[in-house]
């Protein structure tokens, strides 16, 4: 592999790409697919996943992962977060449900 090379599965955290506004689920679709970056997510859609994603950068987990974010959640989230961070795991899916029941429909 080269310098340049992409490593599948590998979390993308930061990017410089110009992304033009997408909608809120559409951005929660790319980032489970890994298609967009954690931080152009927040530009997309705001702070209101912060938690979350916060959560999995200092776990190394990826969002389209849900068992295993779960999974680190139920292990390492201290009980007062766990709710909140379960909420935003669950609305992160959902609104990507959204997107690609759009694109199907």
């Amino acid at each position: 592999m080269g310098a340049g090379d992409i490593v599948p599965g590998l979390i993308v955290r930061h990017s410089n790409r110009r992304l033009g506004k997408l909608e809120v689920p559409e951005a929660c679709e790319r980032l489970i697919s890994g298609k967009i970056s954690f931080s152009e997510f927040v530009d997309q859609v705001g702070e209101g996943f912060r938690e979350l994603l916060d959560f999995m950068m200092e776990h190394d987990l990826h969002p389209g992962r849900p068992g295993e974010v779960l999974y680190c959640v139920d292990c390492y989230a201290d009980l007062c977060c766990r709710s909140a961070l379960r909420t935003q795991l669950g609305r992160l899916y959902s609104l990507s449900s959204a997107a690609h029941d759009r694109k199907v429909g």
